[in-house]
Order: structure tokens, then sequence, then C-alpha cells
């Protein structure tokens, strides 16, 4: 009974370990990046952005759907491959010269390639859900956030649960093993490269796609610039009060959705999302901070 309990709690505490993770060095890389002038919005308080985002969201969901059905999974690769490398770069460039930065994500790519074993695919996505997530945050006052969190949960829910689409795209990105997800082993033994996605109970993992820590993050890099609230420590990364409940929130939407069926793909964002958008709404009253 003891070793059920730990193969149960282990792998969901690595799960929110990972989720921390991200939110943590998307505030180590969030100062660097500032600096830079490469955003993704022209006007980060615009009600719009969100809805650019989410349409970014479908067409991406749609070419990798009608890639899978026509076969071409090569194709599909090719672009996430590319799009990794691209955070990657994006991520150590903000700490090192472009020529090394621009060498080590090529090796990093190749390495992925490779030897995709679990941990590597985890590292990278770190590195990659860091970098996006700090980019679309530093894109997005607070109430586009919000905005971005709400629908993309409602978008995850319908996506899981009615029209399932998201079910067969992420199905389809386990066979081809493009590094989309996080791969936590139930078990140290567990070799991604040997037993691959395996099916049902035989599965030697658990998955959590990578937009699973990239947007609650978001809300977390979103607050932390564009609310000019006083800092503190975290880590050795600085935070402010409504940026810390984000990620509070984030960890307890996580460890309620832990508790939920693992006998069936379970939407992710509505618990993520949820969980930061009321830990960032609390901390920001207690702050008193000016959202609207």
């Amino acid at each position: 009974m003891a070793e059920t309990l730990r193969e149960r709690v282990q792998p969901m505490a690595v799960m929110i370990s990972l989720v921390v993770a991200v939110q943590l060095l998307s505030l180590a890389l969030m100062p660097a990046l500032s600096k830079t002038e490469v955003r993704i919005f022209e006007n980060p308080e615009s009600a719009a952005n969100p809805f650019s985002y989410i349409i970014l969201v479908l067409g991406f969901t749609l070419f990798i759907l009608m890639a899978m059905k026509l076969k071409k999974g090569w194709v599909v690769n090719g672009v996430i491959f590319l799009a990794v490398a691209m955070g990657v770069y994006y991520v150590l460039s903000a700490f090192i010269s472009p020529l090394p930065a621009l060498l080590l994500s090529l090796a990093i790519l190749i390495l992925l390639r490779l030897y995709p074993e679990w941990y590597v695919i985890d590292l990278v996505g770190l590195l990659v859900c860091a970098g996006v997530a700090t980019l679309f945050g530093l894109s997005m006052t607070p109430f586009p956030a919000l905005l971005l969190l709400v629908v993309l949960a409602a978008y995850d829910a319908i996506s899981v649960y009615k029209t399932r689409h998201m079910v067969t795209l992420a199905e389809g990105v386990m066979e081809i093993r493009a590094p989309l997800l996080f791969v936590v082993p139930k078990t140290w033994g567990y070799s991604f490269r040997r037993e691959g996605v395996g099916s049902g109970e035989d599965r030697g993992a658990y998955f959590l796609g990578l937009g699973d820590a990239i947007i609650p993050t978001i809300l977390v890099i979103s607050a932390n610039w564009s609310l000019g609230l006083p800092m503190v420590g975290l880590l050795g990364v600085g935070a402010n009060l409504p940026s810390l409940g984000a990620m509070l929130g984030t960890a307890l939407g996580f460890a309620v959705l832990s508790t939920t069926s693992r006998d069936k793909p379970q939407a992710g964002l509505p618990f993520l999302n949820g969980g930061a958008i009321l830990g960032f709404l609390m901390a920001a009253m207690i702050s008193g901070a000016v959202l609207f």
C-alpha cells in the first residue's frame, strides 16, 4: 500500500515542481528580457491581445491535426523542433552573447533529436516554457492576461471533454515524440527512448502539456513587471505580492487537479488558470494594487 501511495504521489509532486521551476526561471529571465525590445504585442494593454494569441493557438492546432491526418508527422516535428530551437536561443541569449547562444541552442537541439530521453525533453521544456511565458507576460498587462487565462481555460475544457480534439492532438504529439510535453516517469527505471508512450495502464509515465506551465506563468510575469509594487526575494529572484499569489494559486490548482481521475485525460487549465487567477486577485487586493 505504501509503495502504491508513493508511486501515485511522487509523479504529481514532480509535475508541480516542474511548473514552479518554470515560474521561477521566468522571474529570473524577466529583468534581462524586459530590457530588450522584443514584444509580441505593440500595445500591452489591448484587450484584443488574448484573442490574437487564441487565433495563433487555433491555427497551430489545426496545422498539427491536418498534418497528422495526412500522415505528415515529420513536418510537425520539423516545425516544432525549429520553434523549440528559437525558444531555447531566446532564453540563452538573455545571458550570453548571440554566437555562443546559437551554438548552444543547436547543441541542445541535436541532443534532443539524437537522445530524446525524458530528462532531456523535460530540461528543454523548462527552457522553452520559461522563454515563451516571459515573452508573452512582458507583452500584456494584467487585464488582457486575465482575459487570456479565462478564455483558454474554457477552451481547454471544451477541447478535452466535448470536441476531444485536444486529446487527439496530445496523442498524436506523443506518438511522434514531439517535445511539447513534460514526461514524468511513474518509476525511475522508465526510459522514454525504449518504451515510448505506451497505452492505458501500460504507460510508464505521466504527461503534462507545456501550455499548462506556460499559460498561468504569463499572469505571474505580467503582474510582476506592470503593477509597480515592491518586490520580495524568492529563491534569488524578485516577485511582488500579486505575482506570488498567482504562483501559489497555480500550485494549489494543480494539487486539486491531481485528485481527479487519471483513467482518462484531464483538462489542466481550468484548475491551473483558476488557481492562478484567484491567487492573483486575492494578493492584489491585499497589496492594494490598481488593476483596472
